[in-house]
């Protein structure tokens, strides 16, 4: 419950340009400018909003980068963060009906390393463990591979658009300026990822509609603010054509029978532009522990001279 007012207090705050998830230094700045970038809403003439923003790799990085500069973190502790992210989806639970369990590393594991893998079995545990973090050692290079711009759509054909081979949407609702209670139970159902060709996909997940039972909106009427997450395998039941091409010009999200609005459509042209990273890196913790050090001295001498006036 916690975390869900938490996000929504971080939501309304965006939608006005001042999250206070954000602090003003150049990261928050690069944050603010991503979130834009991936953020599209609609307003019905019932006055109902619905903002969703769809998570790309540039997305999920920069708010990482702007979390860490506002709590005054270093670079070691961004790059834990950031694997912490990259765990969540490798130790994921996917729905097996539309494919995107091979997602999971123990079942990749499994299949193309030991199909007698034990987990009971603490060494061969600890041989699996080894694998899983190298597998995320060798994400978090390539994340910072200076070849690339350190915002971009893609390290591998798993980030960028598609978050882990799924495109990833967060809804956001709002009724604070209608009179209406619209209806949202079973709004995941009723929400469609459209391609250009006109194609339209339904959301999987392990409940349902939602990736899981934490991600569908509260309540069955909407009554001030919610919100709900979809997930979009990026393939085709042949599991080789993606929904969304690398030369697709837009993709757009559609919400059926909400409100008084039959149809609402949200639509990103792409490909997405992202701002330039003001670094790639941030101090290091000595170099964190030395400014804070310093900033403690100077508060000190401060006060001291006051005492002396």
């Amino acid at each position: 419950m916690l975390g869900r007012v938490l996000f929504l207090c971080w939501m309304c705050a965006a939608a006005l340009g001042c999250s206070p998830e954000y602090s003003e230094g150049p990261f928050a700045r690069v944050g603010q400018e991503v979130w834009r970038t991936v953020n599209r809403s609609h307003r019905g003439a019932d006055g109902v909003l619905v903002q969703a923003a769809l998570h790309t790799f540039a997305y999920e990085i920069s708010r990482a980068y702007a979390r860490a500069e506002r709590e005054g973190l270093g670079q070691e502790q961004l790059e834990f963060r950031i694997k912490q992210l990259l765990y969540s989806y490798v130790d994921g639970t996917y729905p097996a009906e539309d494919g995107t369990d091979i997602n999971s590393l123990y079942l990749q594991y499994l299949i193309y390393v030991n199909p007698s893998f034990d987990a009971r079995n603490p060494l061969q545990k600890r041989a699996f463990n080894i694998w899983r973090a190298e597998y995320i050692r060798r994400v978090v290079d390539a994340i910072y591979d200076s070849k690339f711009p350190i915002l971009r759509d893609e390290y591998d054909d798993r980030w960028g658009l598609t978050l882990y081979s799924r495109l990833v949407f967060t809804v956001y609702l709002s009724s604070g300026e209608s009179q209406l209670k619209p209806y949202i139970a079973g709004i995941g159902a009723r929400t469609f990822l459209v391609n250009q060709r006109g194609a339209r996909f339904q959301p999987s997940g392990t409940f349902g509609s939602y990736p899981y039972e934490s991600d569908r909106p509260e309540g069955e009427v909407l009554d001030g603010k919610t919100y709900y997450r979809v997930f979009f395998p990026n393939r085709k039941r042949d599991d080789k054509t993606p929904i969304v091409r690398r030369d697709d010009d837009y993709l757009e999200l559609q919400i059926e029978n909400l409100g008084d609005v039959s149809l609402r459509t949200l639509r990103w042209d792409l490909p997405l532009a992202y701002p330039e990273m003001p670094a790639r890196r941030l101090p290091t913790e000595a170099e964190v522990a030395e400014r804070k050090a310093a900033e403690r001295a100077e508060r000190k001498a401060r006060a001291e001279a006051a005492q002396k006036k």
